[in-house]
This record gives C-alpha cells, structure tokens and sequence, in this order.
C-alpha cells in the first residue's frame, strides 16, 4: 500500500499520553513533514492516583462484595486519546480534500478505529501500527514513505 500525502494532508502519530500532528509542506514525491499540532498529558502510573485496594460494599444479606477496582491510568489514556479522535474528525470533516494517515501503538490504533466516524476512516489513506510518538520526524517520514 502506498500513501501518496498532498500538500495540506497530515500524519497523525500518538500513543496513550502524547500526540503529534505532521502536516505535508511538500508534495506527493517528496515528503515535507512539519509539527501542526502536539499534546501530552502527564499520567502518573495507576499506583499514585487510587487507592490500594478495592471499595467494599455491603450485600443484602449481610455479607461484603468487594467493587471492581478500576484503573485511573487506564480512564486518563481512554479520554486523551477519544478527545484525538474527536480532534480528527473535526479536522477531516472541515474540508472534503482533507486526508491522513494514523500512526499509533496497538491499542491506541484500536481505540481510534472504534471512535473515528465512518467519514473520517474513508479519509484516512492509511495506517501503521507502533510506538513512534518519541521518534523523529525524518523515521516518520521514512515510515510514511514505506508504507
């Protein structure tokens, strides 16, 4: 698969807690990768944001049922990288020549999949699964241009 990227079009490269948004300055041949827009959040690991053990709850009965105890780091990464999504697909729905490809770690990629409107996943011209939100933009291009 190929992944001609217009000018104007944009690469979309993101895990859990950081994303980078590169737009193409240059044409279909040549690859002029440049910083649109970033974030990172700052999500400390799930053992400094809950509590140590599961709440408890009394049953009919007289007994105590332990509650599920749900993971802080886990929510944070879901909204950060659902308020992405929304992000692109206001982005890809504001013009009809408005085209990307996604690049994000495996569970980021399927989150998005599930998230992104059936619009914007006709518009993306493609996707590569992996860690690369820390890499340079030279092996972004480079993966662009592999792919």
């Amino acid at each position: 698969m190929t992944m001609k990227l217009r000018t104007g079009n944009r690469v979309y490269v993101c895990d859990g807690g950081r994303y980078v948004a590169y737009e193409n300055r240059g044409d279909t041949d040549i690859l002029d990768l440049r910083v649109a827009d970033n974030a990172a959040f700052d999500n400390p690991p799930a053992r400094e944001q809950g509590a140590d053990r599961p709440g408890r709850y009394p049953s009919p009965d007289g007994q105590r049922s332990a509650v599920g105890q749900t993971d802080p780091h886990d929510l944070a990464e879901t909204r950060f990288i659902t308020s992405l999504a929304d992000k692109i697909d206001a982005w890809s729905q504001a013009a009809p020549g408005n085209r990307f490809v996604l690049i994000a770690d495996p569970r980021s990629m399927g989150l998005m999949r599930q998230r992104l409107s059936r619009e914007t996943m006709e518009r993306m011209l493609g996707s590569v699964t992996g860690d690369f939100v820390h890499r340079p933009v030279s092996e972004i291009s480079r993966i662009v241009d592999d792919a």
